[in-house]
């Protein structure tokens, strides 16, 4: 049995393996400590027991030495180092031809270990030879190379007696994946398998259209079957972890991965990530020696600056591909287009289907699927933003007709975008601008987050409001990592994003002083690339439009202006905030209407008034209208108009 140790099985093959590989390891250290305690001092080497070769049984330590291209006295070198640390006999042995006091840590020397091994060669500590080069040994030279004393690596300890382990300096930067399950994609992972199953070093790039977190896991699935179907683990990198390690610390980086991939037989696996440094990267891409499977795309002239490897380039198909016969004939044309609104994995479509299974009626199965998938992909927006629940509908809103047209043209190119973009090709080569920006200014209350709200929920989509003071960070780049984490989870729903009070962020470009002030600029050039490139809409609110930057508006696609109502306008917002189950007494809408406030205000005035009343066990009246009236306007800090505005107290 040739099984890699860290792929073992809690079954018989694998205790058979291990038991027999403890005993082999045994045998083997009870011999060199034989031989130290009968030649403490002697010069002349001994040569090592017979290897029991009846079958194709290879101890971990023989694994070892052809895995990384150990010499024979390298590899008993290895071995020696590591019965000092786990067996006792030949540590004391070790430490009496050493005249080591009581309690004295014991560390074998190099020029003792050259006196006891056969085919001993004074190379073997070179930093190119594989023992220093992959770390398996450390060392310590403060004495001399001659006197170097030797200690095992850890993690190669634990592989050698076959105990299930990684190397803790990997910890938040590689882990290895869990078994994968069958992936929607089978056929993919098998081409990608039987690609790569006949080189040593393969470089696959595995390009997600979707480039969002649901295609990214997606992906990342995809490619560790593909490994697994050539009996191999995958190795996660986290690249977002190398944005602050130097180019030497890289290096050692990339070598401690590979001995990790090698020591697991396991594939790297890796994804081109927003919030990773792309030279970094590439730097550890050019080190890295393993089989590769990178989750983006690579330019020509990246890939010209990695080592020379056969490159092989697959593309994941977009979820609705694998929608034949797996939905409903009547039901195709709506999974197709959730699928291309909502990002979510094989596994979640397939619990969407089963919810919507059993339903005779078409258009309930449509609305429970929309609302099952919108539900599956907010992914962790909910921690970073805020959800807006509402029925609210264009016939709530009371806006002079040409703003009504431009609210519902908005919401056209939100629902007809994958037609445009996708379907006939106007999104072709783009990465920039695909996007739907959109800037709604006026004064406050006179209902921008209202219209938000009906273009969120006339297009059945979440609509999430950012609190800016929640992004925005003093500390340099933090900003930038908050927005990417935002549009990240936004990718996967495409939701309506409300930056409420935009002009915080994007008021007027100051001049740069210092680097506080460039870094600020380019806070903002970052936030207006992710809205650009960003696959649904992007509202941003600001009461002020006069204190925006022009060259800011030249990129936002809709500039709505939302006027101050007058009196009808007015009257009409009041009529409108009670419901039919309401109490409603004696009220002068016309009177009420003179009164100089915005839509919010009317809100906020209707339900104070309708709280009085309850209180009171009475209808809502003209008389708690009015005194919610005064109590808004001394809340403004404004006049209370009187009678002669029309308005009777």
């Amino acid at each position: 049995m040739n099984k890699p140790v860290d792929l073992l099985l809690h079954d018989a093959e694998g205790a058979a393996w291990s038991q027999r590989n403890q005993r082999w390891l045994t045998q083997r250290l009870a011999h060199w400590c034989a031989v130290i305690e009968e030649r403490a001092d002697g010069a002349d080497g001994a040569e090592p027991p017979d290897d029991d070769n009846d079958d194709d049984f290879q101890p971990a330590a023989w694994r070892v030495r052809d895995l990384f291209g150990l010499s024979a006295f390298e590899a008993e070198l290895l071995l020696l180092a590591a019965g000092i640390e786990i067996d006792m006999r030949l540590r004391e042995a070790v430490a009496k031809a050493l005249a080591l006091r009581p309690n004295e840590p014991v560390r074998l020397p190099l020029s003792r270990a050259l006196a006891w091994l056969p085919e001993a060669h004074w190379d073997a500590l070179s930093p190119a030879r594989p023992l220093r080069h992959w770390s398996l040994l450390q060392v310590d030279i403060e004495g001399g190379l001659a006197q170097a004393l030797l200690r095992i690596d850890e993690r190669v300890l634990h592989h050698l007696t076959g105990v299930t382990a990684c190397d803790e300096r990997l910890l938040g930067v590689a882990q290895l994946e869990p078994a994968p399950q069958p992936s929607a994609d089978m056929a993919l992972a098998e081409r990608i398998a039987a690609a790569m199953a006949p080189l040593r070093t393969p470089l696959v790039l595995l390009a997600n259209e979707a480039n969002d977190a649901a295609g990214r896991r997606h992906a990342r699935a995809l490619a560790a079957t593909a490994f697994a179907q050539i009996g191999m683990l995958s190795l996660w990198v986290e690249t977002a972890s190398l944005v602050h390690v130097d180019a030497r610390d890289l290096v050692l980086l990339a070598r401690r991965i590979d001995r990790e991939a090698a020591l697991s037989h396991a594939g790297v696996l890796l994804a081109l990530d927003s919030e990773a440094d792309a030279a970094a990267v590439l730097r550890l891409l050019a080190q890295l020696r393993s089989p590769l499977i990178v989750l983006g795309a690579l330019s020509p002239l990246q890939l010209a600056s990695l080592p020379a490897r056969r490159v092989l380039r697959f593309s994941l198909p977009p979820p609705q591909a694998g929608l034949h016969g797996r939905v409903p004939p009547a039901l195709q044309p709506l999974a197709q287009r959730a699928l291309q609104q909502f990002h979510v994995e094989p596994a979640v479509l397939d619990q969407a289907l089963d919810t919507v299974a059993g339903m005779a009626d078409p258009t309930e199965a449509e609305q429970a699927l929309w609302a099952a998938l919108r539900e599956a992909a907010r992914g962790g927006l909910d921690a970073l933003a805020q959800r807006i629940t509402s029925q609210a509908s264009h016939a709530d809103l009371v806006l002079p007709p040409f703003v009504a047209a431009q609210l519902r043209e908005i919401g056209s190119q939100l629902r007809h975008r994958q037609q445009v973009y996708g379907d006939w090709g106007f999104g072709d080569g783009q990465a920039r601008g695909l996007g739907i920006a959109a800037l709604f200014a006026g004064e406050s209350g006179t209902g921008k987050t209202l219209a938000a709200e009906v273009i969120a929920h006339e297009a059945g989509l979440d609509l999430y409001r950012i609190d800016l003071a929640c992004v925005v960070s003093k500390y340099i780049g933090e900003t930038e990592k908050n927005l990417a984490r935002l549009f990240d989870a936004a990718e996967h729903s495409g939701a309506v994003l409300l930056f409420d009070e935009a002009d915080a962020l994007f008021g007027k470009r100051s001049e740069v002083k210092d680097s506080h002030d460039r870094y600020a600029n380019i806070e903002v050039a970052y936030l207006l690339q992710r809205i650009e490139s960003y696959r649904g809409l992007v509202i941003l609110t600001t009461n002020f439009k006069s204190a925006l930057d022009r060259a800011f508006l030249r990129r936002i696609r809709f500039v709505v202006q939302f006027p101050f109502p007058d009196e009808a306008a007015r009257e009409q917002i009041w009529r409108r905030q009670f419901p039919p189950r309401a109490p409603l007494g004696a009220v002068d809408f016309a009177a009420l209407a003179k009164l100089p406030l915005a839509g919010g205000h009317i809100r906020s005035m209707a339900l104070n008034a309708a709280f009085r009343a309850a209180g009171r066990g009475a209808a809502i009246a003209h008389d708690s209208l009015i005194e919610s009236a005064r109590a808004e306007f001394a809340k403004l800090e404004r006049p209370f108009p009187e009678s002669r505005h029309g308005v009777q107290s």
